[in-house]
This record gives structure tokens, C-alpha cells and sequence, in this order.
């Protein structure tokens, strides 16, 4: 059994290694603050793991006795819950193209609190209890939170872009529901029996939690995989659109072929670069919506689903018209 834990410990320090290098090189490329705020997911997932590591395997170590099992452990388990949470909140808010307010900080003062009252040595098994249960109800409650946004929102484009969005908060919502389950069963009804059998997977891991953060974290490094394969595939594309004079800009046969308007154009070039939305509206001094409809306005035009699509067909229609 020990060599098991062991493996399982490595394999999920491992997977979040892997997924924050991808996400944050994908960052470096893009400069996507997205990209950014997963790959410090990642991280701070990889530094939980490390820690019940540390406190598995190494605490028999005089280097890590005494002060690490006092201070550190809990310490460190405090600092990656609030972060943890922290950033699921900026996540949720990024994805569902809010900005965060005043609002979304005063949301997280209960989560410090709490974390901070109830986490220590001389706590009682309820508190122990809600140490971790606290985590878990703001991961559903993110999850409601994307849900009702999106129930109040009528637009059907704005819908459309969050249907991608779906699984994976249906998944959070379903996973922090298991995690505060496996959470109360083996501290108030199993504790006894994990001690006395020294099921110690069941001692520092939540199982449900671990199986939550590798699914994500393997989503993350799918996401990341395509992001960097899309901008290698792109390049030779956005450096032939730098290089156009402004003659060529003018002529474009794409854009006289599909009959995009001045505007569309010029959004049409910047989504060939890869701009978020957001750079496309303060390089063109429009708000986001506005950037958005004419976008849209494009996709409908070319018949294009999404931005990946439109851009091979930019490219097909210049190698068509080179042969």
C-alpha cells in the first residue's frame, strides 16, 4: 500500500507540473491573462500534493520533524485553500467575461476567516470538518454562480460562447458535492477505522478531490496543447498579414469575396492574429460588444463556426488562388 500511495503522489505531482509549465508558456506566447491564472492553478494543486507528500513519506526525516509538522503543513494547507478558491472565483469570472469588483472580494472574506478561525492542531472534528467543507461550498457556489448568469442573460450569442463552458462546471458542481461527502463520511463515521487499518490515502488525500483536480488538470493540458499546435500552425499566416502594405490591405480578394464592411475588415485582421477581444477593442476603439458583433457579423459572412475555422479558410482561399 505505501508504494502505491507513493506512485499516486508522484504521478499527480507529475500531471500538475505538466499542466502549469503548458499553461504558463502558452501565457508567455499570448499573454492571455486566462492562461496565466490556470497555470497558477496549477501550481498552487501541485504545492498541495507536495505538502501531504512531504507529510507521508519525509516526516520521518529529523529535517522535516517538529517545526514542519506544527507549523508548516498547516500552514501551507491554509495558504493553497484560500488561493486555491481565490482563484476559481477569477477563473469563473474570466469565463463568463465579467470583471472582478468589490463584490467578488468581500465574497472571499468569510473563506479567509473561517480557514484561519478553525485551522489548527487544538480544533475539534467538527471544526476539522469545516476546514474543508468551506472550500467545497464556494466550488459549488462558483458553479451556481455560473449558472445563473447565464439563466439571466438573454443574449443567444452570449450563450452559444458559454455552452463550452458547461461540463466543466456541471463537473465542478457534481465533484465538490462528492468531496464534502467523502470528507464528512471519514471524519465522523470512518476515522477510527482508517487509523486503526493505516489507510493512508484516506489520511491526508480526499480521493474525490485528487480524481477533481487531475481531470482538470489533464483538461488544462489538452487546452494548452491546442492553444500552442493553433499559434505554430498560425504563424506563417500572421506574419504574411504583418508584412501587407496598405495597398494589399485594400485589395484584399477575401474580404471583397464575402463582402465584409471597413470595420469587419479590420476585425478580421486582428482576429487573424490572434487578439483577444479585448485587445481588438482598445487597438480599435470599440467596446467589447461591439468588437463581438462585428466578429459574428464575420463568422455568419464566411460561414465560419469559430475563429480556428475562419482562419484555415483564409488560408485555403490564398493557397486556392496560388495554384
Amino acid at each position: 500500500m505505501r508504494t502505491i500511495i507513493f506512485i499516486f503522489d508522484i504521478v499527480l505531482i507529475m500531471v500538475f507540473v505538466c499542466a502549469c509549465t503548458i499553461n504558463v508558456t502558452v501565457y508567455c506566447k499570448t499573454k492571455h491573462v486566462r492562461q496565466l491564472g490556470l497555470g497558477i492553478l496549477m501550481y498552487f494543486y501541485c504545492v498541495n500534493a507536495i505538502i501531504i507528500f512531504m507529510s507521508e513519506f519525509l516526516v520521518r526525516i529529523p529535517f522535516f520533524q517538529g517545526t514542519y509538522n506544527v507549523l508548516t503543513y498547516l500552514g501551507v494547507k491554509m495558504i493553497c485553500g484560500v488561493i486555491i478558491s481565490t482563484l476559481y472565483l477569477f477563473l469563473t469570472v474570466d469565463v463568463l467575461e465579467k470583471k472582478l469588483g468589490v463584490f467578488h472580494a468581500v465574497v472571499l472574506l468569510p473563506l479567509i476567516c473561517v480557514t484561519v478561525y478553525v485551522g489548527d492542531l487544538n480544533a475539534s472534528v467538527r471544526q476539522h470538518w469545516i476546514f474543508y467543507t468551506i472550500r467545497q461550498i464556494y466550488l459549488a457556489g462558483f458553479s451556481a454562480y455560473f449558472f445563473f448568469t447565464c439563466a439571466i442573460n438573454r443574449e443567444p450569442e452570449y450563450r452559444m460562447r458559454m455552452k463550452r463552458y458547461l461540463p466543466t462546471f456541471i463537473l465542478a458542481g457534481v465533484f465538490a458535492g462528492m468531496i464534502l461527502i467523502e470528507d464528512s463520511l471519514v471524519i465522523f463515521h470512518f476515522q477510527y477505522v482508517v487509523n486503526i487499518l493505516h489507510l493512508k490515502v484516506f489520511m491526508e488525500h480526499n480521493v474525490s478531490e485528487d480524481l477533481f483536480f487531475v481531470i482538470l488538470a489533464v483538461k488544462v493540458i489538452k487546452g494548452g496543447f491546442v492553444q500552442l499546435i493553433r499559434m505554430k500552425e498560425e504563424q506563417p499566416l500572421n506574419e504574411t498579414v504583418q508584412e501587407a502594405t496598405a495597398v494589399e490591405v485594400l485589395e484584399d480578394l477575401f474580404v471583397t469575396k464575402y463582402a465584409l464592411s471597413n470595420r469587419q475588415r479590420d476585425v478580421l485582421y486582428l482576429l487573424l492574429k490572434d487578439k483577444t477581444y479585448q485587445e481588438m477593442g482598445n487597438e480599435l476603439g470599440l467596446s467589447v460588444g461591439t468588437v463581438k458583433f462585428h466578429a459574428h457579423g464575420i463568422y455568419d459572412k464566411t460561414d465560419s463556426k469559430n475563429r480556428s475555422q475562419l482562419i484555415l479558410k483564409y488560408r485555403k482561399f490564398y493557397e486556392d488562388g496560388r495554384e
